[in-house]
């Protein structure tokens, strides 16, 4: 088969999908992965064919620029989904629809690109993350079947959103017209099948035609530091910060720098994976903390006790496929979800970014390197996640089908 994936534009979201890109490669089909310019680079990492579509539109910036709108209308973002549920319903209309256009503007940007593509690539198969709106079009036009893949447990928003269940008078406008540009059919639901990474355990709705797949962890391709592949000589604290916040790492308040420092008092080891451009922005820490920069935390995590981190998919999924109990300092909508599913699964502490303070994140970590039920908590989730069907069986299934 001729297999398309379509990422969304931000490298968390686009490596779920690497070891099911890979397995369909092992398993003899031809692969491509479009993309747009900003998760180009993460996609040729990867080592998967790239695509670039959509250069047009930078689809993060355009996020950005709602965020900005929404914190000068409101003060600042909503912190859950809860949180969001209770705004006024006009002001959460707005808020959705200030959220869904720069997706709609993508959509538009990568249209013709894809279109061309498909013209001479014609895929059998779609797999696409379940923010790229233009995936349905892209499936009509080349007579491919959808298969939506998600990133963690699944957003709310995305039940009921366009091609997923939204009635298409629900639709923006735009999208309803793209649609119409190039003929393609306007209906509810376009995907056969949903893969599925996260642990029932962890899930937070019912996944429509849900398709399990192991969580294999994949952060980004790196080099084993020296240090890794001796065992640690005293307990190792790993702290992550470094994918989704785009956290001000010299300010002053950063809280980075000053949990980073309180976990110092630790009678273990801490060592805090940064970006490497965000290194400087740290200054002087405790001799104790081992600061590493572009080290993907699949490397990580194995040799770690506790993770400290903000909730992202990627970084709770990784430390919940080894084993690790998790501090979770969420910031954000998902990262609450993500926080408030682990805890409920018995194997992390969710603190709320309004009530952790550095010295309420080094009393949960201290908690979980004296408490045994973190540990036996962590493991259970370590195991059902192993249970998972790996990519090798997703992939023979949806050959099957096809």
């Amino acid at each position: 088969m001729r297999v398309l994936f379509l990422p969304m534009a931000w490298p968390s979201h686009y490596y779920p999908m690497v070891p099911l890109a890979w397995a369909f490669r092992g398993a003899g089909h031809d692969v491509r992965v479009a993309a747009q310019p900003t998760a180009v680079e993460s996609v040729t990492a990867s080592g998967l064919p790239a695509v670039p579509v959509g250069g047009s539109y930078d689809l993060m910036a355009g996020l950005a620029q709602v965020n900005e709108a929404v914190r000068r209308q409101g003060g600042q973002l909503p912190s859950s989904f809860q949180a969001l549920r209770e705004l006024p319903p006009a002001e959460l209309r707005r808020f959705i629809e200030l959220r869904t256009a720069p997706h709609v503007h993508a959509a538009e940007a990568m249209a013709d690109d894809l279109a061309a593509l498909i013209r001479v690539w014609r895929p059998d198969l779609v797999v696409a993350d379940p923010m790229v709106m233009v995936a349905p079009l892209v499936a009509e036009l080349a007579g491919a079947r959808l298969v939506r893949h998600l990133w963690g447990p699944q957003v709310p928003s995305l039940l009921g959103s366009p091609g997923a269940g939204a009635p298409v008078d629900q639709w923006p406008e735009d999208l309803r017209k793209l649609f119409d540009r190039f003929g393609a059919e306007v209906r509810e639901e376009y995907s056969s099948g949903t893969v599925d990474p996260t642990p029932a355990s962890l899930q937070s709705q019912t996944v429509p035609h849900r398709l399990a797949c192991r969580y294999v962890p994949y952060n980004g391709p790196g080099e084993v530091p020296d240090w890794l592949l001796y065992p640690a000589e005293r307990p190792r604290v790993g702290m992550s910060w470094t994918t989704s916040n785009r956290v001000q790492l010299g300010a002053d308040s950063s809280p980075v720098r000053d949990t980073v420092r309180a976990l110092s008092a630790l009678d273990a080891e801490i060592v805090l994976t940064v970006r490497a451009a965000d290194r400087p922005g740290l200054g002087e820490l405790p001799e104790r903390v081992r600061v590493v920069a572009e080290v993907p935390l699949q490397l990580l995590m194995p040799s770690c006790v506790v993770a400290v981190h903000h909730g992202g998919a990627g970084s709770m999924l990784t430390a919940a496929c080894f084993g690790v109990p998790q501090v979770i300092v969420p910031q954000a909508p998902d990262q609450m979800l993500n926080a408030e599913r682990l805890a409920a699964a018995g194997a992390g502490v969710t603190l709320p970014a309004e009530a952790a303070g550095p010295e309420a994140v080094l009393a949960a970590v201290e908690g979980m390197l004296t408490e045994d039920r973190w540990a036996a908590g962590a493991a259970r989730l370590a195991d059902e996640i192993a249970g998972q069907p790996a990519p090798a069986r997703v992939v023979a299934e949806l050959s099957a089908e096809g």
